[in-house]
């Protein structure tokens, strides 16, 4: 019996003597503990953390800042056993002085004795873009948050506006301040009396056009250089995070804008630090037509995106993310690829849905699957992934809605509208529905306004709104078409001068004239509607949301048609002509009350004749009134 204590004592010791020698050189002598954390240096706790990923050859890793008098005190960084990360953990005391927020810095790679200095590729903050910048210190914790009690929305109060931060507005804090793109945004979100326009408009849901440091400082954003940091020339984290903070504290969730398909162009710092050539490195192994693919198949690059969607949630409060064209990412015969990768994207984007569910399950993750792939969003697609069989996305971006519903207002055949107003998917969520997003009006000069049939474009904005807004799906609209916004999102054309004769040369020159919209007779009215349209959609959320959609009538002759929501509770009636009707069949009686009406003095456009039956009780009908390049929504009472 001794014998065998003894036995199991020396195997014991044996076992555990292993274990720390497997153990050293890992952070936290445990092997996993990095796969777990976000790259980059940043302060958690007590603790300052350092975790970079370098290409082979490298033979030492050195921390260098204003906080180690630079190269005087560099902080050396260890090396994992599998060579995979360099890392350093430590306290204040293990530099000159602590870091402070706003300190700049550098990683020093030395090369055979051939020191090179490069930005953090997962820094929080930059100078700019360029690689010869430096990286600055940001601390999570010097932030006050007072958005407690928001609670993040259900996906059916998501009524989607989408904004580019540096294009939203001309306007500077109502006491002459000059602010930075998301200061200004705050600012029109504030509620404080002065420059509320997106108070006026209603939505509940602000997406913002990507904001990771890009290369330069005009692009849409899709060129991200950074993906930790937030464009320098849009303000601070900071600033980001009061944004997030205004916006919760009024009512409005925020979704960002990401881009995993593809690596930017200009001052990419993820080749720059780990990448020879296309087939040789890290962070990329395929190409498309709008830069390197990114090798999903990579343990390390993998790590380093799936934890950068898990960082955003959890440093700035994000409500949801609205991913850039997924099809290459997951289908290798998609056309925008150039060169195949090794694959993996279908891995990678669940395992970027379990990180951003494990925050909390209520962020919705949207995609821009086009051509549409339902099987993105299916409920279930038998198979597993950290405990979770649903697709690897909560919603898509519709294309048949958006190409349908612009072909009827621009004078195609209303039988379009049958791709329309139909379901999407499995679920009512599925499908994000939209007249206009930044891509069909700046790719191509295709406002509402600009294009509508019979040169109304106002009036099919009308329209538009009612569509949208009605429709089964997550709605969403684009910044200025709520006010009738006509000129082309985005292209460096040199049609400024025709547009507005006030502006610059360049597209970049121009901004949404707010001010305007606010007094202009024409727009107002416009934004009343779209206004209507919003608090309606607000006022029965769910059922407009998750109810079933019906056509009922389409007479393209008349240019009329009509369909219903919620087995008949509303009836909505569009008109694409300029006849207009007292008494018009759609096939529809009961006892219905007029809600919403485009010939009403507060939404007229044009003068029209009002066609109303008035909209202050209900009364049993067979048939509509039906206004001239205009709607009637009637809900059943």
């Amino acid at each position: 019996m001794r014998s065998l204590v003894v036995t199991i004592g020396l195997l014991w010791v044996s076992l555990s003597n292993a274990t720390l020698g497997a153990a050293e050189g890992w952070l936290d002598n445990d092997p996993g503990a990095i796969w777990k954390r976000p790259p980059g240096f940043y302060h958690e706790g007590e603790n300052w953390y350092a975790i970079i990923h370098v290409r082979p050859g490298v033979t030492s890793v050195r921390l260098a800042g204003d906080f180690t008098d630079w190269q005087n005190a560099a902080v050396p960084l260890t090396r994992t056993p599998d060579s995979k990360f360099w890392w350093f953990k430590g306290s204040d005391s293990a530099f000159t002085r602590p870091p402070a927020a706003g300190d700049k810095y550098k990683f020093i790679l030395d090369f055979d004795g051939d020191p090179q200095w490069f930005q953090d590729p997962a820094a929080r903050r930059v100078e700019n873009s360029a690689l010869g910048s430096n990286s600055i210190v940001t601390k999570s914790s010097d932030f006050t948050w007072t958005d407690d009690e928001w609670n993040r929305p259900q996906w059916y109060r998501h009524l989607i506006y989408q904004v580019h931060p540096l294009r939203f507005t001309d306007r500077n804090s109502a006491d002459g301040r000059t602010l930075s793109p998301l200061q200004q945004l705050a600012e029109e979100i504030d509620n404080d009396g002065d420059n509320d326009y997106l108070n006026q408009v209603g939505a509940t849901t602000i997406q913002l056009l990507p904001v990771n440091e890009f290369a330069g400082d005009h692009s849409w954003g899709y060129n991200p250089s950074f993906f930790y940091a937030i464009e320098s020339a849009y303000g601070s984290p900071d600033d980001l995070k009061r944004l997030v903070n205004t916006a919760h504290r009024n009512g409005v969730a925020v979704i960002l804008d990401l881009v995993y398909n593809h690596g930017g162009t200009g001052d990419n710092i993820l080749w720059d630090i780990a990448q020879n050539h296309l087939q040789s490195g890290t962070y990329y192994d395929g190409d498309t037509k709008w830069g390197a693919m990114v090798n999903f198949d990579n343990d390390i690059a993998r790590h380093f995106f799936v934890q950068n969607i898990a960082y955003l949630a959890r440093e700035y409060h994000i409500d949801g993310f609205r991913f850039d064209f997924t099809r290459p990412i997951h289908n290798q015969s998609d056309g925008n690829i150039k060169v195949r990768g090794s694959g993996g994207g279908w891995r990678f984007l669940r395992e970027v849905r379990e990180k951003a569910k494990a925050v909390d399950p209520g962020i919705i993750l949207i995609a821009e699957e086009l051509p549409n792939t339902w099987y993105v969003t299916r409920e279930d697609i038998a198979s597993e992934f950290g405990g979770d069989r649903h697709g690897p996305f909560d919603s898509q971006w519709c294309d048949p809605f958006h190409d349908q519903l612009k072909a009827a207002l621009t004078g195609n055949h209303l039988n379009s509208l049958y791709d329309v107003f139909t379901d999407f998917g499995d679920s009512w969520q599925d499908a994000v529905v939209y007249a206009e997003s930044h891509d069909e009006v700046g790719n191509t000069d295709d406002r509402i306004a600009r294009r509508g049939r019979d040169g109304k474009g106002w009036e099919m904005s009308q329209i538009a709104a009612a569509g949208t807004f009605f429709a089964r799906g997550v709605p969403m609209i684009f910044m200025g078409q709520e006010s009738g916004e006509w000129m082309q999102f985005g292209q460096d054309n040199d049609k400024l001068s025709s547009y507005n004769p006030g502006t610059g040369h360049t597209w970049w020159d121009d901004r949404l004239d707010l001010s305007d919209y606010e007094s202009h007779g024409g727009r107002t009215k416009l934004r009343n509607w779209y206004r209507k349209m919003i608090d309606l959609r607000k006022q029965d959320d769910q059922s407009l949301a998750l109810s079933p959609i019906e056509i009922v009538h389409i007479h393209d002759d008349n240019g009329v048609a009509a369909f219903s929501r919620d087995g008949g509770k509303y009836l909505v009636v569009l008109n694409f002509k300029g006849n207009s009707w007292q008494h018009y069949n759609v096939g529809r009686s009961g006892r219905y009350r007029e809600v919403a009406n485009t010939s009403w003095p507060a939404f007229n456009l044009g003068g029209y004749v009002e066609r109303t039956r008035g909209g202050d009780h209900a009364q049993q009908i067979s048939d509509v009134p039906v206004p001239a390049y205009g709607v009637v929504i009637l809900r059943r009472e």
